[in-house]
């Protein structure tokens, strides 16, 4: 029972004062309408796009030479990534400076706080977050319906910039490297082949390979001949037939056999420069590890410059970081304001704290407040 005289009490004080809540909320209704309409009208444009995947800009996935499936969208890392450069102060300050903010804005570039304050203007109409399928969803507000969209655009090619640049910085200081290990190899191959040149000029040798066979022949030959003329010699000088011419013929080819056998068996070269046995054997091995000491660095320099090409191409290769999925076009609708959001929230309000006003002053409508504040400073 006292709560059905309670609600009727309510009831009865908001009936008494319906004027006043109507009137309240009447003046409410007129001034949130001027209001809203003097707001200016917001424009959202939204561009849509995957990170691209770091591993496209490898040379070896551009060459073909990983044996990788090519995998064009990025990870989860690739995508935090990309979502930290598009809310990092590159991208603001470049979209600042782009689009004379200040001037738009209506903020004064000389001021203290005037970096600071147009930052978190933009910040409050620009947003750059992963939606529920794990892009990002970057947006822009302006007054301007076609600005917004060239700056949305705009936005996501600088993200697109800075992060093709930490890539390329990457390359560049891997390029950098190779050039300078690539000046060194080419320094200790030219001296590896003086060494090899100063080897062979000393030791009078041209092809290892084929002069140790030459000699062997040589050599063979002439131990062979020797052998054969001294026995024809021994036989042949008995015979007083055999004319001397003959015999004279045979002692100078042993003797030429003889010499050339010397030659060959010689300490050093010979006058004739040509190579002897102990001189091959002695600058054989020296002038093998050289040539394979210049084999091994040849084909190391070569694989080098191969792998610097293709970093050098990688790095003057165009590759986007994002994988666009859709571009910002001109919005047809505003964002905002929703006016009749506004002006409903208004009338409510303006309807909710009226009522608990009336119900406030219907409740203490018997009290003296004479009295109370007499009694207040006799008690004082």
């Amino acid at each position: 029972m006292n709560n059905r005289d309670n609600l009727l009490g309510v009831l009865s004080a908001i009936y008494r004062w319906r004027k006043t809540i109507r009137n309240i909320c009447l003046v409410t209704l007129v001034g949130s309408i001027v209001f809203s309409l003097f707001l200016k009208n917001y424009y959202q444009a939204t561009t849509i796009f995957y990170p691209s995947s770091a591993h496209l800009a490898n040379p070896e996935l551009i060459f073909g030479s990983a044996g990788e499936v090519t995998d064009y969208f990025g990870t989860d890392r690739d995508l935090d990534r990309v979502a930290e450069v598009a809310n990092g102060n590159g991208v603001v300050d470049y979209m600042i400076d782009r689009f004379r903010l200040y001037e738009h804005y209506g903020i004064d570039s000389t001021s203290k706080e005037g970096p600071n304050k147009v930052r978190e203007i933009f910040r409050s109409l620009y947003a750059a977050l992963k939606n529920k399928n794990d892009a990002i969803e970057l947006s822009v507000e302006d007054v301007d319906r076609e600005r917004s969209a060239t700056m949305a655009n705009a936005a996501r090619d600088r993200i697109n910039f800075l992060v093709q640049r930490l890539i390329k910085d990457n390359q560049m200081q891997l390029l950098a490297t190779y050039e300078d290990n690539l000046k060194s190899k080419e320094t200790e191959l030219a001296y590896l082949a003086d060494s090899l040149t100063y080897l062979m000029g000393h030791y009078n040798m041209v092809s290892p390979g084929d002069q140790s066979q030459q000699l062997t022949l040589q050599l063979a030959t002439a131990e062979s001949q020797i052998i054969r003329s001294r026995g024809r010699l021994e036989v042949l000088e008995k015979d007083p037939t055999i004319p001397r011419d003959t015999i004279a013929y045979i002692k100078a080819n042993l003797r030429a056999y003889e010499r050339l056998q010397e030659h060959l068996l010689s300490p050093g070269q010979n006058k004739a420069g040509n190579l002897s046995v102990k001189n091959y054997n002695e600058g054989a091995p020296k002038v093998n590890v050289m040539s394979d000491l210049h084999f091994q660095a040849r084909k190391q320099l070569s694989f080098d410059r191969e792998r610097y090409f293709q970093i050098k191409a990688a790095f003057i290769t165009n590759i986007s970081a994002l994988q666009i999925v859709e571009v910002a076009e001109t919005p047809r609708i505003k964002s905002r304001p929703k006016r009749s959001i506004i002006v409903l929230s208004a009338v409510l309000a303006a309807f909710f704290f009226s009522v608990i006003g009336v119900l406030l002053a219907d409740a203490y409508r018997t009290v003296d407040w004479q009295e109370v504040r007499e009694g207040r400073g006799s008690g004082q």
